[in-house]
C-alpha cells in the first residue's frame, strides 16, 4: 500500500510538472528548443527537426543525447521531489504515531478523571456515586423505620403507662374510700360497744 501511495505520488508530481510547465503564462513567444520547455515539447521539436528517409525518421545524435539529458535530469528532478516527499511522508507518519499516543494518553487520564469524579469513598472502600446514593437512601430509608417502629413502641408504652397510672389511681381511691367506709363502722361499733358497757353498768351487772 506504500508503495502504492508513493507511485500515486510520482505520477501526480509528474503530472503537476508537466502542467506547470505548459499552463505556465508565456510573457513572450519563445521559439521551440531542446534547451527550454517540456518534455513533450521537446520531443515534438525533435521529431520536427528530424528528416525522412525510405519511411524512418533520422534523428541526429546531438539531439538524442540532448533529450536524453533533459529526460535523465527530469527524472532526477522528480526522483528527488519524490524522496523529499518520502521523507515529509515518514514524518508526519511519526507526528501521527506520536499524536495517536498522545491521544491514547489523554484518553486514559480523562477516564481516570471521570472514574474519580464518578466514584467516592466509603468506610475505606471505593464506590461509584450512584451506588453510594443508593447506600445513603437505603440507610435514611432503614433509620427512618427504626425511628418508626421505635417510636410506635413508646406510643404504646406511653398508652398503658398512663392506662396503668389510671388503673392504680382508681384503686388506690376505691381503696380510700373502703378505709374510710371501715373506719365509720369501726368507730360505730366503738361506740355501741361503749354504749353497751355503760348501760351493763349502770344495770348493775
Amino acid at each position: 500500500m506504500h508503495k502504492s501511495i508513493l507511485t500515486y505520488c510520482l505520477i501526480f508530481l509528474f503530472s503537476l510538472t508537466l502542467s506547470a510547465q505548459e499552463t505556465e503564462p508565456v510573457k513572450q513567444e519563445v521559439k521551440p528548443s531542446l534547451d527550454h520547455g517540456t518534455i513533450d515539447s521537446q520531443f515534438n521539436f525533435m521529431t520536427k527537426k528530424s528528416s525522412n528517409w525510405q519511411g524512418h525518421e533520422v534523428i541526429k545524435v546531438d539531439m538524442l543525447n540532448k533529450y536524453q539529458s533533459n529526460v535523465q535530469d527530469t527524472l532526477k528532478l522528480l526522483k528527488s521531489t519524490l524522496k523529499s516527499s518520502e521523507s515529509k511522508l515518514d514524518q508526519q507518519e511519526g507526528e501521527i504515531s506520536g499524536l495517536n499516543t498522545e491521544i491514547e494518553n489523554l484518553k486514559k487520564q480523562l477516564d481516570e478523571t471521570v472514574r474519580m469524579k464518578d466514584s467516592m469513598k466509603f468506610l475505606g472502600m471505593e464506590m461509584t456515586k450512584s451506588s453510594y446514593n443508593t447506600l445513603m437512601w437505603i440507610l435514611i430509608i432503614g433509620s427512618l423505620a427504626v425511628a418508626g417502629v421505635c417510636f410506635m413502641l413508646f406510643k404504646r408504652s406511653n398508652v398503658v403507662t398512663v392506662e396503668t397510672k389510671q388503673t392504680l389511681e382508681e384503686v388506690r381511691e376505691e381503696f380510700d374510700t373502703h378505709r374510710k367506709n371501715a373506719l365509720v363502722r369501726e368507730q360505730k361499733l366503738a361506740r355501741r360497744l361503749q354504749d353497751e358497757v355503760i348501760k351493763n353498768k349502770n344495770l348493775g351487772l
